[in-house]
């Protein structure tokens, strides 16, 4: 019995050194005190135990400084015991660890304890301390031990520097805090204004992915000292709660795109490029992940890829290196300063290295140098552009140089040679206008012949009866000439005998018909002539005040045959006048006409169902010419095309395509122009204005 009660004793004496060894003594209230070595920690899996539950469960004491929890779905809870021995009864306990998700501080109050929650799911205004960190307030009176309980839980990984000082001292080093990130918050927006100002001038998009990875890069390391949410979300908690899982991932994206132009990956090697885009993947998964709340298998995908990543740019690098690039200098030395800074990072979160200022913001450190360095290196590549520019200049002066003579040359023999060719043209088309004009003289021609011939042939087929009459007539004469005093009275008989055998009185009438017949036929064939001389003016090659109604009216006169009974209707202004070459005017009208015939044969089985109507109309300084037609019309997709040489819509053998051609070409020659209204199936009309006078 008394070695059980001394067992009880010493196991007793133990327990309460053990305590009093765990008792956070605060003495020095200018400074900080660091408590995570004399942390007790209980792990609570399922999250279910409540304080009054938690306080009788076995805590762990903690086996460093900076307790590292890691990344776990666990709640964990954090007991402390402090003991006042400073004059100081208002203390300040910090968590220094921004994204933690959700946090309680329990402190005693007389019997019972006050709790105060905090946390990335809360809204950055409920807190009472305005500061990215956790601050809790302590009260102990001077001399007196209290006890404090934490519980926490984060998807991210868990290292507790926890620290109890004065306001005064916490906020000293706040302050110290806010200037060292200011510093470098300024860095990097100086980066990015400097290398935007260089993108607009040089306009090399090699700045544009360094603007974007040096603003993942800023995002990335302000969200791990919480400054993001404080400034620019307090009020998405979502944001906070995803950003070191999506911030990270695209980082590494935005440092791969960058180096593939800025080092001109896909020149110097096909095969590194496309690794880029593998290793780009699990950085997607990753960010899959965090979304369906995996977040520890997410963080450990990011980890690995991001180290897998760090490998390859880096020998990446080495190898462009190799190829005698410059700027992949730059690019080494600076990508393996960022890599020093995280590789401490992570010795630190590994415990390998202590948990200081230096090791919490040496990726911050890193990623300043790596950015200034890389400015460097792209300004450094402004000269290299600049001197691959001169050389490529002076290249393709002297390449210039010596191709002048041979191009001088060959530009003689093609200009010899297109002024051979022009003077072919202009042949050819002086040959294709005339063949034109042939072609609607042929077809002038033998309208005219027709219309010569009717009269010709009238007269003709008139002179036998004229003559048998005059014979008749010399008889009756005769008759008359035989008349003497003895045999009147029978040569009277005989002679009116005669005039009955004859029909004096149907020959009188005859005579008088074959005379008006053989007039008529002279006068149609004098009209013919007239028309033909008016149309033509082969004698009047200059512009001179010109009647255009009387144009209007020798054409139709020699086209006549051709209308074949188609009705024409005129509506012609008095004094049409206009200073112009007669024989072209006259032969752009043929040419409207023509046009309108054919249209209207195209459309009616019966010629006389096609009417065209020409006006003219006096306008102020112009005359209006309007040659309309109830033919097949136009459509709209070949308008553009009617004044083109050689466009016809008219059948192979029918047109040569140069009629409306010819017309625009009088047209400009006469400062004319010419407007089309058109309807399919509706028929067309042309619409040609003149000057009055020549310009």
């Amino acid at each position: 019995m008394n070695n059980l009660r001394l067992v009880i004793l010493l196991f007793f004496c133990l327990s309460l050194n053990a305590i009093r060894g765990n008792t956070i003594e605060f003495n020095d209230h200018t400074d900080l005190v660091l408590i995570g070595g004399k942390l007790s920690i209980f792990e609570d899996p399922q999250d279910t135990f409540k304080l009054q539950s938690v306080m009788d469960q076995l805590f762990v004491p903690a086996s460093s400084p900076v307790p590292n929890l890691g990344i776990s779905k666990s709640a964990f809870w954090i007991k402390f015991n402090v003991e006042n021995k400073s004059q100081y009864e208002d203390l300040l306990l910090e968590v220094s660890l921004p994204f933690i998700d959700y946090i309680e501080f329990y402190s005693r109050e007389n019997s019972s304890f006050r709790v105060v929650r905090a946390g990335e799911i809360f809204p950055f205004q409920n807190r009472k301390y305005n500061d990215p960190n956790y601050l809790f307030d302590i009260h102990i009176p001077q001399g007196q031990n209290h006890t404090y309980y934490l519980k926490i839980k984060s998807n991210e990984g868990i290292q507790l520097p926890l620290k109890i000082g004065t306001k005064e001292a916490i906020n000293n080093q706040i302050k110290t805090r806010d200037i060292l990130s200011g510093i470098y918050f300024g860095i990097m927006l100086v980066m990015i204004l400097y290398n935007l100002f260089i993108y607009t001038t040089v306009r090399d998009k090699s700045y544009i992915y360094y603007v974007v990875y040096i603003l993942l890069i800023l995002l990335t390391q302000t969200s791990l000292q919480g400054y993001p949410f404080q400034y620019l979300w307090p009020n998405t908690p979502i944001i906070a709660k995803y950003s070191l899982f999506i911030f990270p991932s695209l980082v590494g994206i935005a440092s791969m795109i960058f180096m593939n132009v800025f080092l001109k990956v896909k020149e110097y090697s096909k095969r590194l490029y496309q690794v880029s885009y593998i290793l780009t993947l699990p950085y997607i998964v990753s960010i899959l992940f965090a979304v369906i709340k995996s977040y520890k298998l997410s963080f450990t995908i990011m980890e690995m890829n991001a180290m897998i990543v760090s490998v390859y740019m880096l020998y990446t690098g080495i190898k462009i290196i190799r190829t005698g690039y410059l700027p992949a200098k730059y690019f080494v030395a600076a990508w393996t300063v960022f890599l020093c800074g995280v590789i401490i990072y992570i010795l630190k979160d590994f415990e390998i290295l202590p948990f200081n200022d230096f090791t919490r913001y040496t990726m911050q450190i890193g990623s300043g140098i790596e950015t200034v360095l890389l400015s460097f290196a792209l300004a450094a590549r402004i000269n290299i552009y600049k001197k691959e520019r001169l050389e490529a200049v002076e290249d393709k002066e002297r390449l210039l140089k010596e191709q002048n003579i041979v191009l001088e040359e060959k530009v003689r023999e093609r200009t010899q040679e297109l002024n051979n060719t022009l003077q072919q043209l202009k042949d050819a088309q002086v040959q294709l206008v005339e063949a034109e004009k042939m072609s609607s003289l042929g077809q002038l021609t033998a309208g005219i012949a027709h219309e010569i011939n009717n009269p010709i042939n009238f007269v003709t087929s008139n002179v036998g009866p004229l003559r048998q009459d005059l014979d008749d007539l010399k008889a009756i004469i005769s008759k008359y000439e035989e008349l003497d005093q003895d045999n009147i009275t029978e040569k009277l008989n005989e002679l009116e005998s005669l005039k009955n055998d004859l029909d004096y009185d149907y020959l009188k009438e005859e005579l008088n018909s074959i005379i008006n017949g053989i007039e008529d036929g002279a006068r149609r064939t004098m009209e013919i002539v007239s028309g033909l001389r008016n149309f033509s003016r082969l004698d009047e090659s200059e512009l001179k005040n010109t009647d255009i109604n009387e144009g209007i009216r020798s054409t139709l006169i020699l086209i006549k045959n051709k209308l074949n009974g188609i009705r024409v209707e005129t509506h012609l202004t008095d004094h049409a006048l206009a200073e112009c070459n007669p024989g072209k005017i006259n032969q752009m009208m043929m040419n409207l006409i023509d046009n309108a015939i054919y249209a209207i044969q195209k459309k009616y089985d019966d010629p006389q169902e096609g009417l065209i109507t020409i006006e003219t109309k006096n306008l102020d300084q112009e005359l209006q010419i309007r040659i309309a037609d109830n033919g097949i019309g136009i459509g709209e997709e070949i308008r553009t095309k009617l004044f083109d040489p050689f466009f016809t819509t008219k059948d192979v053998g029918e047109g040569t395509g140069l009629g409306l051609s010819i017309v625009k070409g009088i047209l400009d020659l006469h400062q004319g122009k010419i407007e089309i209204h058109s309807e399919l199936n509706q028929g067309t009309s042309f619409i040609v204005t003149l000057p009055k006078t020549a310009a």
